[in-house]
């Protein structure tokens, strides 16, 4: 294969290279634990197995937690340096929104969306600053791909097997307020149009193919699955354009790595 920019990933000190993934990793725990405590009623009806929302975790203790790992997370991201500090203040202050009152964002089909595309796209440069890689055509690419694919398509297939506990904490996202079938439909679309859009760039950045290979097939599971269950399924049957959707995520991550491995 030949290397493209994108493989051209110069070695960034390990010890930058390890706090910012610890910041990162810190980070998104501070999110989960803000979402743990915003939703327990929605997990509790769901019977979704996080600590809160099962009652074996306060929440006034889950919050200080959750503030002590942001503030870990910070100390940490100001020790690599300034690019990274704003990443991480921009992801706690996304999370915080999606969560959170007044914003609650979470609780609207287009707040969701929205913040899970920019939570992606903070990760995915979060990477490149960590590793040193330049801002090359086939990674910018890649990242709006992929933070497309998780506001799209993750951002809504996530809720099809929570429209119980959706209905009781009143939130306003798309299986409340669309016609199953009707948000299936555009679900299947749009998975589709990520997936195509990705082909199109790999078809100008060769690089690209693996993931958008990936993504190809990921998309076509994540159609089937999400035109064949129905929300009323029982949780492992309507979780699963969920399990497809973050299967597809993860292995089209690592395609990408595979794809500047020379050969």
């Amino acid at each position: 294969m030949t290397a493209s920019q994108f493989s051209g990933i110069p070695h960034a000190a390990w010890t930058d290279y390890l706090c910012a993934l610890a910041a990162w990793f810190l980070a998104t725990v501070h999110v989960y634990l803000l979402n743990g405590i915003a939703d327990s009623v929605n997990d509790r009806v769901n019977e979704v197995g996080r600590p809160v929302g099962r009652g074996e975790l306060d929440p006034r203790d889950a919050a200080t937690a959750a503030w002590v790992i942001a503030a870990a997370a910070l100390g940490l991201a100001v020790f690599v340096g300034l690019t990274m500090t704003v990443l991480v203040i921009a992801f706690l202050a996304l999370g915080y929104a999606y969560s959170m009152p007044p914003f609650r964002l979470s609780r609207t089909w287009a707040g969701s969306g929205v913040i899970v595309t920019l939570g992606g796209l903070c990760t995915y440069l979060a990477g490149a600053v960590a590793t040193g890689a330049p801002r090359t055509a086939d990674l910018i690419v890649f990242a709006v791909a992929m933070s497309l694919w998780m506001g799209l398509v993750g951002a809504v297939v996530k809720d099809f097997s929570d429209v119980a506990g959706d209905r009781a904490a009143h939130r306003r996202v798309l299986t409340l307020l669309v016609g199953e079938m009707r948000l299936r439909t555009s679900i299947s679309v749009a998975a589709a149009a990520v997936a195509g859009g990705l082909a199109i760039g790999a078809y100008h950045l060769p690089v690209l193919e693996y993931p958008c290979a990936v993504v190809i097939f990921g998309a076509a599971m994540v159609i089937g699955n999400t035109l064949t269950t129905r929300y009323r399924d029982p949780r492992p049957v309507s979780r699963r354009p969920y399990r497809a959707f973050m299967i597809t995520q993860m292995a089209a991550n690592a395609g990408a790595v595979l794809s500047v491995l020379p050969v």
